[in-house]
């Protein structure tokens, strides 16, 4: 995988993410999306069950992992330092 296409992603990803946030929110605070293509997959309960789901889902390995917080806390690379 290129790492400047990861980064891409990640970066496409948070944006949209930072977009939806307020509308999110209230019913996922605190889970863990699971994010591609800038837009969110699914929620999860902890940072390796989102990565878990990801790395079966997208095997070429282009999604990123944001925790649902009113604070930006960027997550993206997870996926790869986790593995």
């Amino acid at each position: 995988m290129d790492y400047s296409e990861l980064r891409a992603e990640i970066a496409k990803n948070f944006d949209s993410f930072q977009r939806t946030l307020g509308t999110i929110l209230p019913l996922q605070h605190n889970r863990f999306a699971l994010l591609r293509h800038a837009e969110i997959v699914d929620f999860f309960d902890t940072p390796g069950a989102a990565d878990n789901s990801g790395a079966a889902r997208f095997p070429d390995g282009l999604y990123s992992i944001q925790q649902v917080t009113e604070e930006p806390v960027e997550l993206g690379l997870y996926a790869n330092a986790a593995n």
